[in-house]
């Protein structure tokens, strides 16, 4: 009988499993805290009229975005190469638009969307996800290391503007982040304990090269 992801997000995982969802969460969110810390402290020092000290934090965070996106997109390509071999594909549910706030998120989530109403089966339907997943993750990195090096650099004609997508491209980093977690949880409920060890392996190989422009298209070909 097939799980459903809620199913797989309040059940108990056992203790291997679980040690490592701990220590990849705990990577994570600290990667995604040290990013807020300093988008925060920008925009705190922006609102101060402490424009200097606005500027140098924010070029802080566009170094920061890598140490965040880089784990999660090597995570989607684990979780897809190996959901390929799986007996029983992983739960998976749709990509909300609704939860994102950038043009390019809200496009990827509603294809993601979309596919998963056309697709019937299961692991179509997971590895759309997690293409999609890359697409907009790298896409939001690119997007942020770009708008923030350039505000940095003082290139920006209306710079009030850059700001406000700078958070928004944090916002939905956050939410990507969140549904890696989720689609993780539900990958490892699915996943065999004999090959744990070498997902562990592949899940810390983050010096994956070339991860934002190898991300996926978002088109029908993506789906097979």
């Amino acid at each position: 009988m097939r799980r459903s992801v809620q199913e797989d997000w309040i059940a108990w995982l056992p203790a291997e499993k679980r040690r490592l969802y701990e220590e990849m969460t705990r990577r994570w969110e600290e990667a995604y805290a040290m990013l807020s810390v300093s988008l925060n402290d920008a925009l705190s020092f922006r609102e101060r009229g402490e424009l200097g000290h606005a500027l140098e934090n924010i070029r802080v965070s566009a170094g920061l975005v890598s140490r965040l996106a880089e784990p999660l997109l090597v995570a989607c390509q684990v979780l897809e190469a190996r959901g390929r071999h799986l007996s029983t594909s992983p739960s998976v549910a749709p990509l909300s638009p609704a939860n994102f706030r950038t043009q390019v998120a809200r496009h990827a989530a509603g294809w993601d969307n979309l596919l998963h109403r056309i697709l019937f089966a299961s692991r179509s339907r997971y590895a759309h996800k997690l293409r999609s997943l890359q697409f907009t993750i790298s896409t939001l990195a690119e997007e942020f290391i770009i708008l923030a090096e350039d505000l940095g650099a003082g290139l920006h004609t209306h710079p009030g503007e850059c700001w406000l997508t700078l958070d928004s491209l944090h916002y939905d980093l956050n939410t990507c982040l969140r549904e890696t977690l989720v689609l993780l949880k539900s990958f490892l409920r699915a996943v065999p304990d004999t090959t744990l060890e070498s997902v562990c392996n592949e899940l810390n190989a983050c010096e994956s090269p070339d991860v934002f422009q190898a991300r996926p298209r978002l088109s029908r070909a993506s789906t097979h």
